[in-house]
């Protein structure tokens, strides 16, 4: 069976979830779902650059994970697994690290903003009729707004031009391929399934091949040039919203039964804010919750099994400790920028 990027990066997945978690976690992840468990699983198992980065549908989830199951790569039991022959099909660097989950949709939203905002002004200096490029209601009225700001559109362009320009040549040939042949201006980029056809990849492989290209570009691009201005609004937090409100009320001072009480969060709810802020938080007073013999152990014990499992590490506990606390101490065990 060919292995094309999707089911690549997909085998990469299941390698880092160290046969410890379901297809449906997998699913989850990959649908990007804001659940304390998929959280919890992006940020234990180093997959946060897939979080909502593949939002497949059920069947077509499953039609994948048959494909890898019926090559051999994967045994799908208890738990999703690698087979020797899976492994065999993984070698470094990891193709899945540059798709950009972590950033909560950020350089998806601003590509849209940046397409939008070419093919409008082309258009509208050459005075030429044209169907947006985006039809996202929010990007096509933000653009709209936007556009009212420019006061030169031959300026805007130009300096835009050579912005992207600057930034394609530090990339591959192909990757600026992808990008340029996506734009459009006076003339209609090409549609994912165009170029899909164009370059003989299977679209949702090109799909995915097209974000890691754009992340690369974002990164070449100047920190303080036009196009990144374009997304300085974007909210690309990991933090749910509601815990932030929760880490915003702990900074105030509040205590956690306060803070429950004036938000009417249940313990569980608390629990999940908690631990949130303490996967994505500079700073957490983990000493509130756990003693230092009890982070110890529980760093040992994650150590020493290799694993995220809650369950596995609580049956090995010499100490007196809840789900809450181990999940609080592996949250700052893995704290990543």
């Amino acid at each position: 069976m060919e292995k094309t990027i999707v089911r690549q990066i997909v085998l990469e997945a299941i390698l880092r979830l160290q046969n410890e978690r379901t297809d449906r976690s997998l699913f989850h992840l990959l649908q990007g779902k804001r659940s304390a468990t998929s959280l919890q699983d992006a940020h234990f198992y180093g997959l946060e650059a897939i979080f909502g980065m593949l939002p497949l549908k059920k069947d077509r989830f499953e039609q994948l994970l048959q494909e890898l199951e019926h090559a051999g790569w994967i045994k799908r039991e208890q738990t999703l697994m690698l087979t020797d022959a899976g492994r065999a099909q993984i070698s470094p660097p990891f193709l899945l690290d540059d798709l950009g989950g972590e950033l909560r949709g950020y350089p998806i939203h601003l590509w849209k903003r940046i397409s939008l905002m070419i093919q409008s002004i082309v258009c509208l200096d050459q005075n030429t009729f044209f169907i947006p490029v985006q039809q996202d209601s929010g990007v096509k009225e933000w653009v709209k707004q936007r556009i009212r700001q420019v006061p030169e559109r031959s300026v805007w362009i130009t300096t835009v031009y050579q912005e992207l320009n600057k930034a394609l040549h530090q990339l591959t040939e192909r990757e600026a391929i992808l990008i340029s042949y996506r734009l459009s201006g006076q003339k209609t980029g090409l549609s994912f399934p165009q170029l899909s056809e164009r370059l003989g990849t299977d679209l949702l492989s090109l799909q995915l091949e097209f974000m890691m290209a754009w992340r690369r570009c974002l990164r070449a691009l100047p920190e303080d040039g036009l196009i990144l201005s374009l997304g300085n609004d974007i909210d690309h937090l990991k933090m749910t919203q509601s815990a932030q409100k929760t880490w915003e009320l702990l900074k105030q001072g509040y205590s956690v039964q306060q803070i429950a009480e004036r938000r009417r969060l249940k313990k569980s709810t608390m629990e999940d804010h908690l631990v949130e802020i303490a996967m994505y938080a500079t700073v957490f007073p983990t000493e509130q919750f756990v003693t230092a013999e009890q982070y110890e152990e529980v760093v040992r014990l994650s150590d020493q099994l290799h694993t995220f499992s809650l369950k596995r590490i609580k049956q090995e506990l010499t100490q007196e400790m809840d789900y809450f606390q181990i999940r609080i101490v592996l949250a700052r065990k893995v704290v990543r920028p």
